[in-house]
């Protein structure tokens, strides 16, 4: 199971750009940060972990929903979070600059903790980096980001929507593809029909990972940013199902109900 969790996370790290993972459950230290009913990561417990893929020598911290900062420090690549006393959604934010190269990843984690009283719209449409994928909306409460729908993003390059932005898409299926933002910086993202296995109920189907990278070069400086989330297979997939089964049941109990009347009626002649 656990080689089976870690290719799923990370069959798509090897060209990709820095980015934020839930890292594989360590055996004895709980679980990974997939899970609950929020998507991204749900840290209900302490100590959940996130794994950032390719970011030696990068400054992490996590913003709170009223975007108080909070610096982490990585072992081994991996962070583990703890609410910062509020719940609601936090971003994981790594940065890094060599030379003319400037690069971000962003992760939104929901926490739990006190009301925040603020909308997750403060935090998401906060400038974190000087490039940024920021999704319209985010996928978050009760709503999730599923196979064979559509997922919006705006590119922002210093806090403005970056029309013509080039950006690519991976996903821990074994999926990519390439996109073009509009004249308002927005990107429609269909997010692929890319698992193979398929069992009834979301519990039976953990989610994958899809990566978005944008770049963007300005005065002979280069950015480049990635936002990462995860995806679960479209439960119209197994409600179909479900639903074919029973008509097909039902059809089979209206059929027999309907031959034993006949019979009856035969009887009574």
């Amino acid at each position: 199971m656990g080689a089976t969790l870690v290719v799923a996370l990370f069959s798509f790290t090897a060209e990709a750009s820095m980015h934020w993972v839930p890292a594989p459950a360590v055996k004895g230290h709980g679980h990974a940060g997939h899970g609950g009913g929020h998507g991204g990561g749900n840290s209900r417990h302490a100590g959940e972990t996130y794994l950032l893929h390719g970011g030696e020598g990068a400054e992490t911290q996590l913003m709170s929903p009223h975007l108080a900062v909070k610096a982490l420090q990585p072992e081994q690549g991996r962070v583990s979070v703890k609410a910062m006393g509020t719940g609601n959604y936090h971003a994981l934010v790594a940065k890094r600059s060599a030379g003319e190269l400037h690069e971000s990843a962003i992760r939104y984690i929901y926490m739990n903790g006190k009301p925040s009283g603020v909308s997750p719209s403060l935090l998401i449409g906060h400038e974190k980096s000087a490039l940024e994928i920021e999704p319209a909306p985010l996928a978050r409460e009760h709503w999730r980001y599923y196979s064979g729908t559509d997922a919006v993003f705006v590119i922002r390059y210093r806090g403005e929507p970056l029309a013509g932005a080039s950006m690519s898409m991976t996903t821990g299926n074994g999926s990519s593809a390439e996109f073009t933002a509009d004249a308002t910086g927005r990107v429609t993202v269909p997010l692929p029909q890319d698992f193979t296995y398929e069992k009834p109920g979301r519990a039976a189907n953990p989610p994958a990972e899809f990566l978005l990278t944008a770049r963007h070069g300005d005065d002979g400086q280069r950015f480049i940013t990635t936002f990462s989330y995860d995806y679960h297979i479209n439960p119209q997939h197994w409600q179909s199902t479900e639903l074919g089964l029973a008509m097909v049941g039902g059809g089979m109990l209206l059929g027999g109900f309907m031959t034993l009347r006949k019979r009856r009626r035969k009887e009574k002649k």
